[in-house]
């Protein structure tokens, strides 16, 4: 620090390897510049004097008013003592100001923090990282670390920004798939960003789009209009459900309390490798530059499946008798860069598919085909079946290289004529 005085005798610099207050740090500074404009007084000492006084002690000068401090002693031929006037200053009560740099001095709380195993998403279809969701109050930067151990943690993201998450206030029961679905609504309390009404057409290319958990993983949703009700609590209404292939889990029902994320695409992506995929790990979340410890670190346990490279549940499964058996056909779905309207998109997954033939839970057959159509003759069924068809469903699935068998199409299988 500085230390400068009244008048114009320039000013004294410091170096105060401490932490103090602003009433300490005052008292500090007189000291010193009474110190400086002091007079010094150098005594000759005989040698047991000089053994009787030590650095810091307050002695009396004969001829000299006040108390006199030992700035230092030398210990040559002539044992000699430097003194200064003892200088008395008053702590002075000032208020206290801590700021670091960027003025914030709140202390942030352990993070929400939540891991998604996404789909491919608008925009950044080629990236298949988990989508790092993580909030605080008050927001600072925050560092992801992932291991296989707490000991093996290393740092997998950075996330710049808070995300805007939720939960529901009510069930979101199943609803229709591929066409806008006007009857169902989305009832949630939201934290972070309010959000907006949007045109279809901006509904369409990409906007608000929300993950809303379930039992069994992700439905990506999106909404065209959005309505304040009480409070946080938004009504969202004119939905797209079951978005970029998670048509099974807008079946099931996702219960009041279940977590809302709201989908951006400048979201934070943690580092993974292909060979974790499907293997545990730990996870934890804290302000950047702190170690990955603390109670001011959320942890969580997470294994990435790389659902991006899951191919899409088969479209239009149709099992039609014929000879005396059931024809089965279906066309695959191509999960990236298919939306084109000019010439035929390219298909990323292999032609491999796996027929399952079903009676209620149980498995009665299985088989793979490399193509889009399939027999399941009458002699089979009279064996997978004694009694009748009447319960038998066929599914059919596709196989993706970097990820496995996706989700399956069911269709029912109708007696032949």
């Amino acid at each position: 620090m500085t230390v400068r005085g009244e008048g114009e005798s320039g000013g004294v610099d410091a170096a105060l390897p401490a932490v103090v207050g602003a009433g300490l740090a005052t008292a500090a500074a007189q000291r010193l510049l009474a110190g400086e404009a002091a007079e010094r007084l150098t005594l000759k000492l005989g040698p047991l004097e000089a053994l009787r006084l030590e650095s810091g002690d307050v002695a009396a000068v004969e001829g000299r008013a006040g108390d006199w401090r030992v700035e230092r002693l030398d210990w040559d031929e002539t044992p000699s003592a430097v003194l200064t006037p003892l200088v008395e200053v008053t702590v002075v009560d000032a208020p206290e100001d801590w700021r670091g740099e960027g003025g914030g001095a709140a202390t942030v709380g352990a993070p929400f923090l939540m891991l998604l195993d996404l789909p491919p998403l608008p925009g950044e279809e080629a990236d298949g990282r988990p989508v790092v969701a993580a909030a605080a109050e008050p927001w600072t930067t925050m560092a992801l670390h992932g291991g296989g151990s707490v000991d093996s943690l290393t740092q997998r993201a950075v996330v710049e920004t808070p995300a805007t998450v939720g939960t529901l206030t009510a069930p979101l029961r199943p609803g229709v798939v591929g066409r806008w679905d006007e009857m169902g609504v989305l009832s949630v309390r939201i934290e972070g960003q309010a959000p907006q009404s949007r045109a279809a057409e901006a509904v369409l290319s990409g906007a608000n789009l929300l993950a809303v958990g379930g039992v069994d993983g992700w439905e990506l949703v999106q909404f065209r209009r959005a309505e304040l009700i009480g409070g946080d609590v938004w009504r969202l209404s004119g939905l797209l459900r079951g978005q970029q292939g998670t048509e099974e889990a807008a079946a099931r029902v996702s219960e009041a309390g279940a977590l809302v994320v709201v989908l951006e695409r400048s979201m934070a992506r943690a580092e993974v490798d292909a060979v974790e995929r499907g293997l545990p790990r730990i996870w934890r979340a804290g302000p950047a530059g702190a170690p990955p410890g603390g109670a001011g670190t959320t942890e969580l346990g997470f294994s990435w499946a790389n659902r991006n490279a899951a191919p899409w549940r088969p479209a239009h499964l149709k099992a039609r008798p014929e000879g005396g058996g059931w024809r089965l056909d279906w066309l695959p779905r191509v999960r990236l860069g298919g939306d084109g309207w000019e010439g035929e998109p390219v298909e990323v997954d292999p032609r491999r598919f796996r027929v399952r033939v079903l009676d209620g839970a149980a498995v009665r057959r299985v088989w793979e085909v490399e193509g889009l159509a399939a027999v399941y003759g009458w002699a089979e069924a009279g064996m997978d079946f004694p009694d009748g068809v009447s319960s038998a469903r066929v599914a059919v699935a596709q196989w993706g290289e970097a990820f496995g068998w996706g989700a399956e199409a069911v269709a029912p299988l109708m007696p032949p004529i």
